[in-house]
């Protein structure tokens, strides 16, 4: 990578108020200390906008520790437009190294779905995300990003470091280039840049898709085939016991769901209905698509029975078509979904509340929704005080799903570093492998991802016990991250079900008097 030479800080400084000299000061301050606009803001800027990154540096340090004074609007928005200049150099930097990282992984290794699938790309994603702190969706993107500026479009990377684009905007360029050939990504990129500096994220997207339609030498229906591989569903966590469910789908079909959905919610507003719109919608894609009541019957924040207005126990009010039959209060759902809840939020004592797998805490009067429909139970034995996990009763017959089902209910995800991948979903692992004796015991016995089940045993991450638990991974370029196991769920101080058992024994000892034998310790 070609450069300018390392300045030290004093010709940063030099060269970040040069042209500046103290008799000048007098022409860009009024009298009264305010910027005085004839003329010097459009020196400043254009000072600005042609200045290594050394000029940058040392005009917002020496900003930043009062040699410069930015008192007025225009100085105080060139100082922005260094740091937004700033930004987008280090951006092209950092996007130079990750090329560099990628460049480190062994091309010939393959993942196990096959030969086309590099398993050197899914080792740079995993190295930079561990770094960056980031997940390895996010990362997977910078990944994919950065090769694509370092490659085919090297003059984006240019106009980055520059300072003429800021990462936002080459992100659309790069994403709105992926699916051209090779041989029209130069002409798009040369027309794009022409007019790119000057168009926010919204107006260049839209210029960027009109271009590639232009240029793209396929039929929208050849894309279309292949474009239509990709789609998915994608639940993320939100906060406050909320998530979002997006899909993405040929756009006919989201469309037609689109409609379906809104009429539906439309036909259902009433003036005894608090619900808007939106909520109707909502509660009608969750019935149509795990088969409750009626279509947007079932208020999830109102906790009170169906306003379909059929009885919840059944009755003969017809339902309407492809919608089951009577309302039972209850979504009801097929899926096999994990809750961990307090016994005594269950019996509702408490409002403690539950821990939903693959999300998080929920109210206390949803999980008891959702157990009111299970069909069938697991119980888990856990500290009264703290809700830590203490063991789990044989309630089945093979000893190696209760295994299974003890090491999952442990770890919760993925034991590799940042993965937050349901430990349902996972592989269980021998940390020790049975070929060099580990057994299969709950002690050597972790959840993996397949993604990440494949690094451990194709690439050199490396995970190791960590004294204080949890795991330590060590990297092929020679970082340690730990995966910490999860903390107690409860606080013993705030813990409700802590304050029941407390008094209770309070209670028991009062009525046995000061002399009554304790009890075992059971």
């Amino acid at each position: 990578m070609n450069g300018p030479a390392m300045l030290t800080i004093e010709d940063a400084y030099r060269e970040a108020t040069e042209g500046w000299p103290a008799d000048a000061f007098e022409e860009i301050l009024g009298s009264d200390g305010e910027f005085n606009d004839d003329g010097v803001d459009e020196y400043a800027r254009g000072r600005i906008e042609d200045a290594s990154p050394y000029g940058l540096v040392g005009s917002l340090q020496a900003a930043a520790s009062g040699a410069i004074d930015p008192s007025g609007l225009a100085s105080t928005l060139d100082l922005l437009r260094a740091a937004d200049r700033l930004a987008s150099w280090a951006a092209a930097q950092r996007a130079r190294l990750i090329a560099r990282v990628h460049s480190f992984s062994n091309p010939d290794h393959h993942s196990w779905s096959g030969p086309s699938s590099s398993l050197a790309f899914t080792e740079t994603v995993a190295e930079t995300a561990a770094l960056l702190k980031q997940s390895e969706g996010s990362a997977a993107r910078l990944v994919s990003e950065s090769l694509a500026l370092t490659g085919p479009l090297t003059d984006t990377l240019a106009a980055l470091e520059r300072g003429e684009i800021c990462p936002g905007r080459a992100s659309v360029i790069v994403e709105q280039s992926r699916t051209l050939p090779d041989e029209a990504v130069p002409g798009f990129e040369a027309e794009i840049l022409t007019f790119a500096g000057g168009l926010n994220r919204p107006r260049l997207t839209a210029r960027c898709r009109r271009l590639r339609e232009k240029l793209h030498p396929e039929t929208v229906t050849a894309r279309r085939v292949r474009a239509a591989s990709d789609r998915c569903v994608v639940f993320e966590p939100d906060r406050d016991g909320m998530a979002w469910l997006s899909a993405y789908l040929p756009a006919e079909q989201a469309l037609a769901v689109h409609t379906s959905v809104d009429a539906l919610a439309r036909s259902l507003r009433s003036g005894d209905d608090p619900r808007t719109l939106p909520q109707l919608r909502a509660d009608v894609l969750a019935d149509m698509l795990l088969g409750g009541g009626g279509p947007g019957c079932a208020d999830p924040s109102a906790g009170g029975p169906c306003r379909c207005g059929r009885s919840e126990g059944g009755g003969a009010d017809a339902a309407p078509a492809g919608f089951g039959g009577a309302c039972q209060g209850v979504r009801s759902s097929a899926a096999k979904i994990v809750v961990t809840v307090p016994v005594f939020s269950l019996m509702g004592l408490t409002d403690e509340p539950a821990e939903l797998e693959g999300y998080g805490p929920i109210p206390a009067d949803a999980a008891r929704r959702l157990a009111a429909d299970a069909t069938s139970w697991l119980r888990l034995l856990t500290h009264p005080y703290t809700g830590a996990v203490l063991g789990l009763d044989r309630t089945r017959y093979r000893p190696s799903e209760d295994l299974r089902t003890w090491v999952q209910l442990r770890e919760k995800t993925c034991s590799f570093y940042g993965c937050s991948r349901a430990a349902s979903r996972c592989d269980l692992d021998h940390l020790l492998a049975w070929a060099d004796e580990g057994s299969t015991s709950a002690t050597n016995l972790y959840p993996v991802c397949r993604r990440h089940h494949m690094l451990k045993h194709q690439t050199d991450w490396t995970p190791n016990p960590d004294p204080d638990g949890g795991l330590r991974w060590l990297s092929p370029g020679g970082r340690t991250y730990t995966t910490l196991p999860e903390p107690p769920p409860t606080d013993a101080n705030s813990s409700a079900t802590a304050r029941i058992l407390q008094e209770l024994e309070t209670t028991l000892r009062s009525e046995r008097g000061p002399d009554a034998d304790d009890p075992p310790p059971f």
